[in-house]
């Protein structure tokens, strides 16, 4: 279930998340997180990429008004899809949105 290659529905979520991750290597990805009080374990990164535009911003943008993210799509122990990013100059972790197999 790569991102784009199935039907899917997604639940738009973006709220903060707390990770865990291992602090020694600075690019890898998270082994879990904890939303809502519940945590979640991640089985699986099936994708991961980096989004440095400039959102909804239409008009003379310059470098300081980017985008500094990294996404990962993440699979966990209950076989749930989730996208998760990390806002890079703020170190802060965000639960962007569930994704749902479309029946």
């Amino acid at each position: 279930m790569l991102r784009g290659s199935t039907a899917m529905k997604s639940m738009f979520i973006a709220q903060p998340i707390a990770v865990v991750r291992r602090e020694d290597v600075p690019t890898r990805p998270p082994q879990e997180f904890t939303w809502q009080g519940r945590r979640y374990v991640v089985t699986r990164v099936e994708a991961m990429w980096h989004d440095a535009g400039f959102g909804a911003l239409r008009y003379s943008p310059r470098w300081w008004q980017r985008r500094h993210r990294t996404y990962f799509q993440v699979t966990v122990e209950s076989g749930e899809l989730f996208e998760i990013y990390l806002e890079r100059p703020r170190r802060q972790w965000f639960l962007y949105r569930q994704l749902i197999p479309e029946d």
